[in-house]
């Protein structure tokens, strides 16, 4: 599953919410920038994946991936566990989304996950 996913299949997205990767990953990482304090990314580089290293959150919270990973889907946020992927404490993150869903998730994790 991907973050923001939001159980919508591609032929529901409209059109007129298409914006390109570079505007969604700009979206992302300004607002984790300027919202979420411990948290850090890389801004990905020829991928619509994103891997965001909340160790430092976690840690500050005392939280767990699992607790985290749990919070963002009890609120409708589908995000994928890093973990496979080499980071202990890594979310990934699709980007193919549309800009609408992506504010939604993104509002939905600073007022009930992070």
């Amino acid at each position: 599953m991907h973050l923001l996913h939001f159980g919508v299949t591609q032929s529901e997205v409209e059109l007129k919410d298409a914006h390109s990767l570079e505007e969604v990953q700009q979206l992302i990482c300004d607002f984790i920038r300027e919202n979420f304090p411990g948290v850090h990314f890389s801004k990905p580089q020829g991928t619509y994946m994103l891997f965001i290293d909340f160790e430092g959150w976690c840690k500050n919270h005392g939280k767990t991936m699992e607790e985290l990973l749990k919070a963002g889907q009890e609120v409708g946020v589908y995000w994928q566990d890093g973990r496979p992927f080499h980071g202990e404490y890594s979310i990934r993150v699709n980007l193919a989304l549309p800009k609408g869903r992506v504010e939604e998730a993104l509002r939905r994790l600073e007022q009930y996950v992070l």
